[in-house]
């Protein structure tokens, strides 16, 4: 659509003049001359056809559509002066971006913010959830927290953490002590996650246990995996960061004992050595190293 709007450095102009009281003070907010600020005040009032200021003893009076006009204004510049800074943040402190996986983001990443924010409340940080399957430009971020073998060749790799892999059930579905562990979750309802090398079958034959066919919902998130598991809809083989929450909540029990050695890690990804990176930004890449433990 077409904005029927002045110039923006006449609406300025207006503006500020009207804010400050004359010209003199807004030419030095402005970084222009008296002369130049009065120019563009004229030029607005000849585009809009009416008079803003009555100019009377070098006082500046706004007229009464002036005083009509100045908070639409005054709100419109306040308006994108606050979007401009949410998204992009302040010029001379720019927040942390980094990425991550949604399911890492919302059961890992999201309960730790607060945490990192008290002990670093000058750091903002700006979190950018993506899907495996996922790719984004690399220049809206500043660091990349991915999960996978490590072998990437965009970015220097920082190890965080390998995660073992636990099969996890809602209480209810518990496995009876008494039968072998392995035999009866080859029997029950099983959620399969998409995209993922450490599978069922993965597990099935790392304990010496024959493969048996799939039998429940596949899944692209780590994520639903768990809520599903956690709404009684199978069992769900998952990282064991992950599932933390649910069992500590009770939402989730483990259906055994067995762990899995994942073949993937999580790894912190930066375009170039942290000694290039902000300052602000090797602190959290500090603090993840921290969290995590590099296990």
């Amino acid at each position: 659509m077409a904005y029927h709007l002045p110039p923006l450095p006449w609406l300025r102009a207006f503006e500020a003049a009207a804010r400050l009281g004359n010209f003199t003070r807004a030419a030095e907010e402005l970084l222009i001359t008296p002369a130049a600020v009065s120019y563009q005040v004229r030029q607005l009032e000849q585009h809009l056809g009416y008079p803003l200021f009555e100019r009377a003893h070098r006082e500046l009076v706004l007229t009464r559509l002036g005083q009509t006009y100045v908070p639409t204004v005054e709100k419109a510049f306040s308006d994108l002066s606050i979007a401009t800074v949410s998204v992009f943040g302040e010029r001379n402190r720019q927040p942390v971006r980094f990425r991550c996986l949604a399911s890492f983001g919302h059961l890992w990443m999201i309960p730790r913010i607060r945490g990192f924010q008290e002990v670093y409340p000058g750091i903002d940080l700006q979190m950018i959830s993506a899907s495996w399957a996922e790719t984004l430009n690399p220049d809206l971020f500043d660091i990349d927290i991915r999960f996978g073998d490590g072998n990437w060749s965009d970015g220097v790799v920082t190890f965080l953490l390998n995660d073992p892999i636990i099969p996890v059930c809602h209480p209810d579905l518990a496995l009876d002590p008494e039968r072998k562990d392995l035999a009866a979750l080859s029997e029950a309802a099983r959620l399969d996650i998409m995209g993922v090398i450490d599978t069922w079958e993965s597990f099935f034959r790392a304990f010496g246990q024959a493969v048996p066919p799939r039998n429940g919902l596949q899944v692209d998130q780590t994520l639903s995996a768990l809520e599903l598991a956690a709404l009684g809809h199978g069992h769900a083989l998952v990282l064991e960061t992950l599932a933390q929450p649910y069992l500590d909540s009770g939402r989730l029990v483990r259906s055994s004992q067995r762990r899995l050695k994942s073949r993937h890690s999580y790894f912190l990804v930066t375009s170039g050595p942290r000694q290039s990176l902000s300052p602000d930004a090797q602190i959290f890449c500090d603090w993840m190293i921290g969290e995590l433990g590099g296990v």
